[in-house]
C-alpha cells in the first residue's frame, strides 16, 4: 500500500510540474486570459510537495512537515486566487501576498512549537478544504451554458478535492489516537483513492479545458467585431449616402412658397435627417462595440423618447440595479426592444407605451406593452412582415423566452426573459436597487 501511495504521488507530483509548463506556456500565448499564470505556479508548488512526500528524501519530520505543508496550501491558495481572476470575480491585490505569508509565518511557528503534528493538521487542513470549495462554487456559477458541462466536472473534482482533505485529517488524528472508534475508515479510504485517481487522470486537463473555451469565446468575440466593422463601412457606403442624396435632391426641389405639399414634404424630409441620424449612430455603436452601447434600459429609453407621436405616451421602468450585459445579448434585445416599440409606436393605434426591464439575480426580464388594437392571426402571416418572427428569431439566438401576449383590441406584450448566467458580463450577484422610471411627456416628437 505504500509503495502504490508512494508511486501514485510521484506520478501526481510529475503530472503537475509538466501541468505548470503548459500553463506557462498559455499563459504566454495569451495573456489576456487572467489567472492562468497563477494556475502555473500553483500548479508546481502542488508537484513540488507530492515529490517532496513520494521520495521521502526530507528525514527530519519537522523541516519535511513545514517543506510539504506551505507549497501545498499555497498551491491551493494560489489556484483559488487564479480561478478567480479567470471567472471575472478577481479578489483584492493585496490580499494574496498577505494571505501567503500568513500561511508561512503559521506553519513554521507550528513547525517549531509542536513536534506533533495534529496541530498543523487541524490549522490548515480548513485552509485546503476551504480554497477548493470556494473554488467548486466560484466555477459552478460562472458556467455559461455552452461549457456548463466542463465548468460542471471541475467544480466536482474541487469538491472531492475538500472532502479528501478532510477524510486525511482524520487520518491524521486517528494516528494520534483522537479519533472515535466507528469512524468509517473504509469509506475515508475510497474517497482519498478517488480524488488520487481524479487528480491523475483529469486534474490539470479539464483546466486547459475550460482555457480553450475561453479562447474560443475571444475568437468569437474577434469575428463579431469584424463583422460589425464590415455592417458599418457598408450602411455607411449604401443606405447612408442613398438617403443623404435624396435629402439633398428633395431640398432643392421644395417649392419657396408655403402649401400643404411643401408642408408633407417637409415633415418627410425630417423623418429621413432623423433617419440619417439614427443610422449614423448605429455605426458608431457598431464600431465603438459593446464599450460604447449605453445600458439596455437607457438605449430604450431614447429609442423611444425619439419614436413617440403626438398623443402617445411612453413610460420606461427599470427595476433593480442596472448591469452591463453580455455583448451578443445587449445587441439583440436592443434589436428586440426597438423593434417591438417601432410596431407598438407606428402600427398599434395605442395611447399608452410601456417599458420595463427587470436587472434580477436570477434572470433579466425585458417586457414592452401597449393600450392598442393587438395582433390577430393574420398580422403574422402577412406576407413581407418580419418583425414579429424577427423578435423570436433573435431571442432564440441568446437562448431566451419570447412570450407574446396579444388579442383584437386588448393591446400588445411582449415579455422576453433570458438567465442571469447567459445574460450578464459580470456574472456576479448584485444586491436589488430601488425601481426607477421615466416617463416621456405626453406629445413629444
Amino acid at each position: 500500500m505504500e509503495l502504490d501511495q508512494s508511486t501514485l504521488a510521484a506520478v501526481v507530483g510529475i503530472k503537475s510540474f509538466v501541468g505548470s509548463v503548459i500553463f506557462y506556456l498559455l499563459h504566454v500565448a495569451a495573456p489576456r486570459i487572467a489567472g492562468i499564470r497563477l494556475w502555473a505556479a500553483a500548479a508546481f508548488l502542488v508537484g513540488l510537495a507530492t515529490l517532496l512526500d513520494a521520495l521521502d528524501v526530507i528525514t527530519n519530520p519537522h523541516l519535511f512537515a513545514l517543506l510539504f505543508n506551505i507549497p501545498l496550501v499555497s498551491g491551493q491558495v494560489l489556484f483559488l486566487f487564479g480561478t478567480a481572476q479567470f471567472v471575472g470575480r478577481p479578489f483584492p491585490r493585496h490580499a494574496l501576498p498577505l494571505l501567503l505569508s500568513s500561511i508561512a509565518v503559521l506553519t513554521l511557528a507550528l513547525t517549531l512549537l509542536s513536534a506533533d503534528s495534529i496541530p498543523r493538521v487541524l490549522v490548515l487542513t480548513p485552509i485546503y478544504i476551504g480554497a477548493n470549495a470556494w473554488m467548486a462554487w466560484l466555477l459552478w456559477r460562472h458556467g455559461r451554458s455552452h461549457a456548463r458541462i466542463a465548468y460542471g466536472i471541475a467544480a466536482a473534482i474541487m469538491i472531492v478535492q475538500a472532502a479528501a482533505a478532510t477524510m486525511q485529517a482524520l487520518f491524521a488524528i486517528d494516528a494520534a489516537g483522537m479519533a472515535p472508534s466507528a469512524t468509517p475508515w473504509m469509506f475515508s479510504s475510497i474517497v482519498i483513492w478517488v480524488n488520487a485517481t481524479l487528480t491523475f487522470v483529469v486534474g490539470s486537463w479539464i483546466l486547459f479545458l475550460l482555457i480553450m473555451l475561453h479562447l474560443l469565446d475571444e475568437l468569437r468575440a474577434v469575428a463579431e467585431r469584424e463583422e460589425r466593422e464590415r455592417i458599418a463601412r457598408d450602411l455607411h457606403d449604401t443606405v447612408l449616402q442613398t438617403f443623404q442624396g435624396f435629402v439633398m435632391k428633395a431640398t432643392a426641389m421644395l417649392p419657396e412658397s408655403e402649401s400643404a405639399l411643401g408642408n408633407s414634404l417637409s415633415r418627410c424630409l425630417r423623418d429621413a435627417v432623423t433617419a440619417i441620424q439614427e443610422g449614423r449612430d448605429t455605426i458608431a455603436n457598431l464600431r465603438a462595440g459593446p464599450g460604447g452601447v449605453p445600458l439596455l434600459h437607457e438605449y430604450l429609453r431614447s429609442a423611444g423618447e425619439q419614436m413617440a407621436m403626438p398623443g402617445q405616451e411612453f413610460m420606461l421602468r427599470c427595476e433593480g440595479q442596472a448591469r452591463a450585459l453580455q455583448p451578443s445579448v445587449q445587441q439583440q434585445l436592443c434589436a428586440i426592444g426597438r423593434e417591438a416599440l417601432c410596431n407598438a409606436f407606428r402600427h398599434a393605434n395605442a395611447r399608452q407605451h410601456e417599458v420595463v426591464v427587470e436587472y434580477g439575480a436570477s434572470a433579466l426580464v425585458l417586457t414592452i406593452r401597449d393600450d392598442g388594437r393587438g395582433i390577430d392571426a393574420g398580422d403574422r402571416e402577412k406576407h413581407g412582415h418580419w418583425g414579429l418572427r424577427g423578435i423570436e428569431e433573435r431571442a432564440r439566438l441568446i437562448q431566451a423566452d419570447a412570450t407574446l401576449c396579444s388579442a383584437p383590441g386588448a393591446g400588445t406584450g411582449w415579455r422576453i426573459e433570458i438567465e442571469a448566467a447567459l445574460a450578464y458580463a459580470d456574472g456576479a450577484d448584485r444586491s436589488r436597487g430601488p425601481a426607477t422610471t421615466w416617463r416621456a411627456s405626453p406629445g413629444r416628437t
